[in-house]
């Protein structure tokens, strides 16, 4: 056959084999565990009429060569490479019978290693079709080894407050490497290094920094550990050493003449903890009477003058001496005592006023608030007009308010004894009145009034005023009921005309 018949054929069998849904069915890719099994699933889809399955052979792509690595043969029997010859098996067992039924070439590979990972080739050897193949990926993963520790085996707090790694956590030969995170109260940072190893797995270091401090001991760091949604956690608690923190306590600043079983106790903060206390006075000597009990300075028998100082105690561990100190005084006689009871009550009533204050700021601005809402909102046309009647008097532009009668309004002046003086706009009025009239007249023109009569006969009394160079004009009292006559002293008042014209 020349080469043109070569390629003829060729193409046919592909095309009628396309055509007659020959293929080999494989997933895209697998994945698993180093040390764990996967099965990587091979199947022939024949066509109809069937073609022979001849051969069915695994292959391992490495570096673009293939690699056999298991075959399967209806004559010759299974045959598997020797580096996989304990952890490859053909899954159909029919295949392993040596039986012509070889459309599923599944294979179990267990106990993988990193070396397992590359391309694999499941190619079926048929006739007259010819050769049909198809691949898939084997990714094998490795789960790291955490690990968690401080950094250092002492943990020093000092003056200088540099930063300093307190814990490491690590992530250990992973595949893909973890990613780490930490959880914790304590101020600090983190540093985070990743090394490839020769196999092709990565190790994580995370290194926590922080300042070694006297708040910072005893609390814990947790170290999160992520690979492929799977979480790891591990923690440590800190332990830093520091100086002592030194206080002194017993002094309430009450010490009296002749008081007993007064003490000072040196209390400190340490780690590791104190191995020795020292007392001392400044510019002085302990006295005699005083008995020194490692922490505690107990001074027996009355107080007295002689115990006045200041005292310092000198604490030290491991790491070093920190001191403290307290100035004493002594005052002739005891301070007053304020009951327990007493402060409580003094606080309880401390807040309630306190409340009650709160509460009535809060009454006042809620009324000042709505009083000027209420201001706003009232628009001028709702607003009611002032009702005036028509014989008010009005003087210098002063409105007298309206009394229920004219009697009413006498009696009311007689009995306040006011002297009716007109506005400071008015000419004085001798003699004083004690009453003002309650309706004026009512016409401009000069008019004279004949005064109020009484049950007699008699003439009334005339009290006529009379301003230079002004025109006046002359009214009456008003008659009052149960009034009958006017008031002692009064007449007919005239008022100056230009006041009401």
């Amino acid at each position: 056959m020349d080469q043109a018949g070569l390629w003829v054929f060729l193409i046919t069998n592909c095309l009628i084999s396309e055509l007659s849904g020959q293929r080999v069915e494989m997933e895209d890719g697998k994945s698993g565990y180093i040390g764990s099994k996967v099965d990587l699933r091979c199947r022939f889809v024949n066509s109809n009429p069937p073609v022979k399955i001849s051969q069915v052979t695994w292959q391992k792509l490495v570096n673009g060569t293939k690699q056999n690595v298991a075959i399967a043969n209806p004559s010759l029997g299974v045959s598997v490479a020797p580096p996989y010859k304990d952890r490859i098996i053909f899954k159909n067992a029919a295949v392993r019978r040596r039986t012509p039924n070889l459309e599923d070439t599944t294979i179990i590979f267990s106990s993988l290693r990193l070396s397992d990972e590359a391309t694999y080739i499941c190619e079926y050897t048929t006739f007259p079709a010819g050769n049909r193949e198809n691949t898939l990926n084997l990714t094998v993963y490795v789960r790291p080894k955490t690990q968690m520790s401080l950094s250092t085996p002492t943990l020093v707090a000092r003056s200088s407050n540099l930063k300093t790694p307190v814990a490491t956590c690590i992530s250990a030969n992973g595949k893909p490497p973890g990613t780490i995170r930490w959880e914790t109260r304590v101020p600090g940072e983190a540093t985070t290094r990743e090394y490839v190893n020769s196999d092709g797995t990565v190790t994580v270091q995370s290194d926590y920094i922080l300042v070694p401090s006297r708040e910072t001991h005893r609390e814990t760091l947790t170290c999160v550990t992520i690979y492929n949604e799977e979480v790891y956690t591990d923690s440590v608690t800190l332990d830093i050493q520091y100086e002592p923190e030194v206080t002194i306590e017993g002094f309430d600043g009450n010490w009296y003449l002749s008081r007993e079983n007064v003490q000072l106790s040196c209390q400190a903060d340490a780690n590791p903890a104190v191995s020795l206390y020292q007392w001392r006075v400044i510019n002085g000597s302990i006295p005699s009477s005083v008995e020194i009990q490692d922490n505690l300075l107990l001074f027996k028998g009355p107080v007295t003058y002689d115990l006045q100082g200041t005292y310092v105690c000198d604490a030290t561990n491991s790491i070093g001496t920190r001191s403290a100190s307290v100035e004493i005084s002594v005052i002739e006689k005891p301070l007053p005592q304020i009951a327990t009871g007493d402060v409580i009550s003094v606080i309880a009533l401390l807040l309630a006023a306190g409340v009650l204050m709160g509460i009535t700021i809060t009454v006042l601005v809620l009324k000042i608030k709505s009083r000027k809402d209420d201001s706003l909102s009232d628009s001028p046309s709702k607003k009611q007009p002032i009702r005036k009647r028509p014989d008010d008097i009005q003087h210098s532009g002063r409105f007298y308010e309206e009394l229920p009668n004219t009697a009413d309004y006498v009696s009311y002046r007689l009995a306040c004894n006011k002297e009716d003086y007109p506005e400071p706009y008015s000419p004085p009025i001798n003699p004083p009145l004690s009453f003002l009239p309650q309706q004026p007249y009512q016409s401009p023109q000069i008019q004279t009034m004949p005064a109020m009569s009484t049950s007699s006969t008699s003439t009334p009394l005339k009290n006529t005023f009379v301003p230079p160079s002004h025109s006046t004009t002359v009214f009456k009292y008003p008659s009052v009921p149960g009034l009958s006559s006017p008031p002692p002293g009064v007449g007919p008042y005239t008022f100056p005309k230009e006041q009401y014209v």
